[in-house]
């Protein structure tokens, strides 16, 4: 049986790697704007690219080829039209080309597909957990391939600001059992950190087992993440009791953060994050004894919803509040 953290990093490198390809051509950033019934009600425009799709459906083609229990399981946040073009990895490489070079010049699209269809290699210094017991066929995924579009857009385009950019893009996977919501296993891949190098780190959470990647990196007992699109009533109260308030671009890049301890909280209040954005981080945070919890009703989030619904159903509706301290939530509480 084939290990399902060690296929959900593999997967995520697939994508990681697409996104790196589109650093070799300035061709291959194809964006277009996202209907009304896929876009981010925070933004006036939403954006996704070629790359965000083919990453996705090839993430997803890898997952069900070594998990065939999970065919029809895995989801992702982008459609896979584009440009009036369906996105999806062909048999081989040539075919794939073909497919993208209808809407990208063939150089752009040869690059990209060569990186969707390369062999993963990865070395880690440690054995990866092998959760032997799980039960596929209790299990979901999601997916947000490449997290904080605008600002891999930017990236790409040399157009970044200082601290943001590429640095702040996530490759998001994370399963879940069907039977609960719960979070299980969780896998962010940032592939532009140290200079395109690329990092990864995981977390597992399922019956007792609780495994992360990386230790804390620092102690940020008062800092806190915001969106800068956040209630400015609420950025004061934090400030006025000794809180530092950050805003730094990307859900997963800001939950991330807080998994490794480079901040003690990251709150939403309001409806601005989906199921994809969350689960892996999620999973990460619970393996460090932490949460993701429902900003108005301090609930779990869960990741079980039917697959037939809208993608603007999938929204983390009432904010988030994610801490890998219950002492820290518990001073949140106070405060909001």
């Amino acid at each position: 049986m084939a290990n399902i953290l060690e296929t959900l990093i593999y997967a995520s490198e697939k994508a990681a790697r697409i996104a790196r390809s589109c650093c070799n051509t300035s061709d291959s950033i194809l964006v277009a704007e996202k209907g009304d019934t896929e876009a981010n009600p925070r933004f006036d425009k939403d954006f996704k690219t070629i790359a965000d799709v083919l990453a996705q459906e090839s993430a997803k083609d890898f997952i069900v080829s070594r998990i065939p229990e999970l065919k029809g399981q895995v989801r992702g946040e982008e459609c896979s039209e584009i440009g009036g073009i369906a996105i999806s990895l062909q048999e081989n490489s040539d075919k794939t080309i073909d497919l993208l070079s209808k809407i990208l010049p063939r150089d752009a699209a040869k690059c990209m597909a060569e990186a969707a269809h390369s062999d993963v290699e990865l070395n880690y210094e440690q054995t990866l957990p092998n959760i032997l017991n799980i039960d596929y066929s209790d299990l979901g995924v999601w997916i947000d391939p490449i997290d904080a579009t605008a600002e891999f857009i930017s990236g790409v385009r040399g157009e970044a600001k200082p601290g943001h950019g590429l640095p702040c893009v996530t490759v998001l996977i994370g399963a879940y059992l069907k039977s609960t919501g719960q979070p299980v296993v969780g896998v962010i891949n940032q592939p532009f950190y140290d200079n395109g190098k690329g990092r990864i780190v995981w977390g597992v959470n399922y019956e007792g087992t609780q495994l992360f990647s990386h230790d804390n990196e620092s102690n940020a007992k008062k800092v806190i993440l915001m969106s800068s699109a956040e209630n400015e009533e609420i950025i004061e109260k934090f400030k006025n009791i000794g809180w530092e308030v950050q805003s730094v671009p990307g859900a997963g890049n800001k939950l991330l953060k807080v998994a490794l301890g480079e901040a003690s909280a990251y709150i939403v209040s309001k409806g601005t994050t989906f199921r994809w954005d969350t689960c892996a981080p999620h999973s990460i945070i619970y393996a460090k004894g932490g949460d993701v919890l429902c900003y108005k009703h301090h609930t779990p989030l869960k990741y079980n919803d039917p697959h037939n619904m809208d993608i603007q159903e999938y929204c983390n509706e009432f904010g988030i509040i994610a801490f890998t301290d219950s002492s820290v939530f518990n001073e949140i509480k106070e405060v909001i």
